[in-house]
Order: C-alpha cells, then sequence, then structure tokens
C-alpha cells in the first residue's frame, strides 16, 4: 500500500480532478458540479485558513528561540511575539465578552499600530524606488530616453507645482496612461493568460511535476 501511495500518479490525478471540477461551472450549467465546485472552494478556505495558523506556529518558533538564545535584535522578537498574541486575542471573535474585530481595543491597536507601522514600511520604500528611478532615467539609448521623458512628465503631473502653471501635464499624462501604459499592460496580461494555460496544460497532462516537491522522477 506505501509504495502505491508513493507514485506520482494519484497527486496528478487529484490536481487534475480538483482544476477540472473548478472549470466546468464556467462552461456548463450542471448543478451537482456547481455544488461541489462550491465546497471545494471551501475547502480551500479551510487549507488557506491552516496555512495561516501554520505560519503563526513557524513565526513563534523562530522568535521564541531566537528570545531563548538572547541572539541579534532579541529584543525585536519580543515585540513582535508579544503583539501578535495581544491583536489574536483582542481580536479572537467572541462578542458576547466583548472581543472580535469591532472591539475598540482591537480597533486602537490597528489604527494607531499596524497602520502607522505599514505606512513606515512604504515610505521606506520610496527610497528604494527613488533610487530604481535614478538608475532609470538614464537616457543611454533611445527606449531609455522615452522611459526618462514619460516619467517624467508623469511625476511632473502628480505635482500642483506644474499642474498649476502647465495644465497640459495632466492631459499628457492621462494619455501616457490610456495609450501606451494600457496597450503595454494588455500585452503583459495577455502574455501571463497565455503562460497560466500551458501551465494549467501541463499539469493536466502530468508534465509540470514541480509541486511534487522532488517526487517527480520515475
Amino acid at each position: 500500500m506505501s509504495d502505491v501511495l508513493r507514485r506520482i500518479e494519484i497527486p496528478i490525478f487529484i490536481t487534475a480532478f480538483c482544476t477540472i471540477l473548478q472549470v466546468i461551472p464556467y462552461y456548463f450549467n450542471i448543478p451537482v458540479i456547481d455544488s461541489a465546485s462550491a465546497t471545494m472552494r471551501d475547502w480551500m478556505l479551510l487549507v488557506v485558513n491552516c496555512a495561516v495558523f501554520v505560519g503563526v506556529v513557524s513565526l513563534g518558533q523562530v522568535h521564541g528561540k531566537r528570545i531563548q538564545r538572547r541572539g541579534q535584535h532579541w529584543e525585536y522578537s519580543v515585540v513582535l511575539i508579544a503583539f501578535m498574541v495581544v491583536m489574536a486575542l483582542v481580536g479572537f471573535p467572541l462578542e458576547m465578552i466583548g472581543l472580535g474585530f469591532d472591539n475598540p481595543q482591537y480597533l486602537f491597536l490597528f489604527n494607531n499600530v499596524l497602520n502607522p507601522l505599514g505606512g513606515t514600511m512604504y515610505s521606506i520604500l520610496a527610497f528604494f524606488i527613488t533610487s530604481a528611478a535614478y538608475r532609470a532615467f538614464r537616457a543611454r539609448n533611445f527606449e531609455a530616453g522615452v522611459v526618462l521623458v514619460s516619467g517624467t512628465i508623469v511625476v511632473m503631473s502628480n505635482a500642483p507645482l506644474f499642474t498649476s502653471s502647465l495644465p497640459f501635464l495632466i492631459d499628457w499624462k492621462n494619455w501616457i496612461f490610456d495609450v501606451p501604459n494600457a496597450s503595454t499592460g494588455r500585452g503583459v496580461m495577455i502574455g501571463a493568460a497565455l503562460g497560466a494555460v500551458a501551465l494549467a496544460v501541463r499539469t493536466l497532462m502530468g508534465i509540470e511535476r514541480g509541486y511534487l516537491r522532488g517526487g517527480g522522477e520515475e
């Protein structure tokens, strides 16, 4: 029995069956398959939630070991675990004792701790974006020159200092977004869709076996 369970045909069959079960409702109205597809999506949500729980446990183990060994910056690990526990407790869905996403303690921590920290992370990313823009805006060839001119117009059109004296910059920016940028985005989306279709076909045919974690060898 153990040799049978090790065979790669079983996970490939399960993957193909689940995929087809999700695809059929898009093309055919079969109540039984629609119900089975909806049930499987609920199962997926359960698996995702279990994965989040596993991630929390893994995070606790990693930072717990760092605290135990007094590793580098272990004080930050203490803060992380403390806030993780507090957020989990005050956000636990027990409305009868005043807990949940709508209680004042959870909203206070979310609005005054989590949101400012997220804004801080995005503000740090601004420096990396500026550095990348500086490297990208070097007009070493024609294509780089087009990127430089387009980026300069977009940046200037978002600054009231320039739009107040040069209002036509807004129209230029809208044209850049609506014509060349939109067409490029559609090309990228078409390429990604074709790649997704090819990956799905390879998976259904048993050719793509990367999800087997090394179990694809015969």
